[in-house]
């Protein structure tokens, strides 16, 4: 590949909790295929995984990911019945401390922004200086589940509240063509919301389905909404939408399925992948 195309290709790597894994596999196949990233912007746990691959750590988050049972998930939320999250956070907080410690941003081999909704005004912010670790902890603060994040003297939340799949982000890093990951509920058959089971069966009968279901339904609708909006704003030159159905939002222990998921993403995408190279 021509090395000027190379340095000018972004990685937009959007919001979709437990299915995020699957930008591992993104990433991965990409590199086998001689496609490096010049610029990454991520938002919720694509900010994680793109600032683990911008400092060059992305092999330790996908051992971590691979290392998660369901018991090991529960073992990491420290439940907070009086904050203003129903996860305090502090021990997945800590361990992407002891995964990144004092690396800033400008440590990052490869320019990074992570996105964040300022949880007093609504504003967009793009954090791309100081310490790394809040900021991505800042990106995946899903409101009503963690905590807020003190940022820069903001109180900060989830980035996919704003900004799903981050492509302007991109742009502005100076990408002249940028892959965007869309982890919506999208499926092979067209657009569908993925409900959980108990919302499929409660349209059957008149049983209300339990609160979860709905907080996850109201998530998945949501976050679909917007990332069309914003994809129909400013479309990416490459758009991967993941196959991995089998991966609930909350599913983190299935990450070798969503890991595939990714890969076999960017295996369908190559002819367009190669046509954009092209064409750029």
């Amino acid at each position: 590949m021509n090395g000027n195309v190379r340095h000018a290709i972004g990685l937009a790597l959007g919001a979709g909790a437990a299915r995020g894994w699957a930008h591992i596999g993104v990433i991965e196949r990409l590199e086998e295929n001689g496609i490096h990233a010049s610029c990454i912007a991520g938002s919720s746990i694509g900010a994680l995984a793109g600032g683990m691959h911008a400092v060059g750590r992305l092999q330790g988050l996908k051992e971590f990911a691979l290392g998660l049972t369901r018991r090991r998930v529960l073992s990491l939320l420290d439940i907070s019945w009086r904050g203003s999250g129903l996860i305090a956070g502090e021990k997945l907080g800590g361990l992407l401390d002891e995964a990144v410690g004092s690396t800033t941003f400008a440590d990052a081999r490869i320019p990074f922004i992570c996105i964040a909704t300022e949880l007093g005004t609504g504003h967009e912010l793009w954090l791309r200086s100081g310490a790394l670790a809040p900021a991505i902890r800042a990106s995946y603060a899903l409101p009503g589940v963690f905590r807020p994040v003190r940022v820069n003297g903001h109180w900060l939340i989830d980035g996919g509240v704003v900004n799903p799949v981050p492509v302007a982000a991109c742009r502005a890093l100076g990408a002249r063509m940028v892959i965007a990951v869309n982890l919506g509920p999208e499926t092979a058959a067209g657009i569908a919301i993925q409900n959980p089971p108990d919302i499929a069966a409660s349209d059957k009968g008149n049983t209300a389905p339990s609160l979860t279901s709905v907080l996850v339904a109201a998530f998945n609708i949501t976050q679909d909404r917007l990332s069309r909006s914003r994809l129909a704003g400013d479309p990416p030159d490459i758009s991967l939408n993941l196959r991995a159905n089998g991966v609930g939002l909350f599913e983190f222990d299935k990450a070798e399925k969503a890991i595939a998921a990714g890969r076999e993403a960017v295996d369908r995408a190559m002819p367009e992948i190669e046509r954009a190279i092209s064409v750029l």
